[in-house]
């Protein structure tokens, strides 16, 4: 027995799990088996645990007590995904001014601070504690399997976590994952990472799109054609132009997937190969509504409203994270899943920047920055020439503004030392005519 097939034994696992005082594996089958059931029954236990969940969240957390005491708001009436019209929508912003004391709880599991900005470039902080991280966990798994994997074979991954620490290289380790950073996509490095996947007879490829379209396309250059299994991609807009690039390039299926950094996995692209997305129905209500938070009809664009369904230490009850989409009109699909289906996620709108040296920084190099200046309260990204970057700033009031020399420090640093940076300083950004703020632009082709 080899020591991939030794780690990945479930019960070794849910030693694992035991000892991090976690429950990846647990919710893994439970989510594994719930995939199948009938839509009646999801949308009952759905009902269950929002009840739950609002009983909780109204008795422990100051925010939404207040917020619905000011809509006056019956949670009671509250039972089904048809009723939540009732509830307000709740934003980053609202979130911001009372946290941590006036929108978190006590749990009885280990919490994390995350800081997340995702595709919006709104930094944002959350607690996560590890109930709600180990579902979230378990769907990363569960989504990675809808691309072919499974757990054990190798893995070739771009990320932005360049300190891995202890845990996550066990992790690595465990899961058979070769570990790589998304802020170094210069050919050198690509052609680093692709003698990596050759090596290794590596598999699947899993990452954030701009990677692994830029992975794709040096693979090309350099005249390499591996025949790989899959590729699973998340974390910002997955053009069709990324996807046919990288299908044509490796010879197989990309599986997008949708998720945000708050602790919420939301839905990934049918295994079938449909394009369509599961919704992971028994961990989020997702709803597609106007800008007054009332549910658009099936196949109309709108926001994606999000509710996961674990209070966890920060609950997020009709939480607009940002993002626009709609509905598919069926509701089922034809692989035989119960869970819901979004036709297509249309927000996350971002571009690659190219640098004079060769590299090129996608959506979560800045965000991977970013999100670390809570004094920051918006940024965009513009660049005209390839030498040079305009960056705008919105300040939260009273913020400390030397912090920009550390940032223009660790952009130098970390995508190209002959970059000219020029900041701007403003009193907003104004959105787009969608209502999604592209944040990474780029007149550079």
């Amino acid at each position: 027995m080899g020591l991939h097939s030794l780690l990945i034994n479930p019960f070794t696992l849910k030693i694992a799990d035991y000892l991090s005082r976690q429950q990846v594996m647990h919710w893994y089958d439970f989510y594994s088996e719930a995939q199948w059931w009938s839509r009646d029954r999801l949308l009952k236990y759905q009902g269950e645990r929002l009840r739950a969940l609002l009983k909780t969240t109204t008795l422990e957390v100051p925010f939404y007590r207040r917020l619905y005491a000011q809509y006056g708001v019956d949670v009671s009436l509250v039972n089904t995904i048809d009723d939540m019209y009732q509830l307000p929508v709740v934003s980053k912003n609202d979130l911001k001014t009372c946290y941590p004391d006036g929108c978190t709880r006590k749990t009885n599991w280990p919490v994390k601070e995350y800081f997340t900005s995702g595709s919006s470039g709104n930094p944002f902080a959350v607690l996560v504690d590890n109930q709600s991280m180990s579902q979230a966990r378990a769907l990363m798994l569960l989504r990675a399997n809808y691309s072919g994997w499974k757990q054990g074979e190798a893995v070739f991954q771009t990320g932005m976590t360049l300190q891995r620490g202890v845990v996550k290289k066990l992790k690595d380790l465990v899961f058979n994952t070769y570990y790589a950073s998304a802020f170094d996509l210069s050919d050198a490095r690509l052609d680093y990472y692709l003698d990596i996947i050759d090596q290794k007879s590596i598999k699947y490829l899993m990452g954030y799109p701009g990677s692994m379209f830029a992975l794709a396309n040096r693979a090309r250059e350099v005249d390499l054609n591996p025949k790989l299994k899959g590729v699973v991609t998340w974390g910002d807009n997955l053009y069709e132009h990324f996807r046919k690039s990288i299908e044509r390039q490796f010879h197989c299926r990309v599986t997008d997937t949708y998720g945000c950094g708050e602790g919420i996995q939301v839905a990934a692209q049918c295994p079938d190969g449909n394009h369509k997305y599961h919704i992971f129905m028994p961990h989020v209500i997702v709803e597609i509504v106007n800008d007054a938070g009332i549910p658009v009809p099936r196949g109309e664009q709108g926001n994606i409203i999000l509710t996961r369904l674990e209070p966890g230490a920060m609950p997020l009850i009709r939480y607009k994270i940002g993002d626009v989409g709609r509905m598919c009109v069926e509701e089922l699909c034809s692989c035989g899943r119960g869970f819901d289906i979004l036709e297509k996620i249309e927000g996350r709108d971002s571009d690659i920047i190219r640098t004079p040296n060769g590299n090129k920084l996608i959506v979560h190099f800045f965000t991977g920055i970013f999100e670390y200046y809570p004094q920051i309260a918006k940024f965009r990204v513009y660049q005209g020439r390839v030498e040079e970057l305009d960056i705008q700033i919105v300040f939260q009031p009273d913020a400390d503004r030397t912090i920009l020399e550390s940032i223009r420090k660790e952009i130098l640093e970390k995508g190209d030392k002959d970059l000219k940076i020029n900041f701007k300083l403003v009193d907003t950004i104004e959105d787009g005519k969608n209502g999604k703020r592209r944040f990474v632009l780029s007149d550079v082709r």
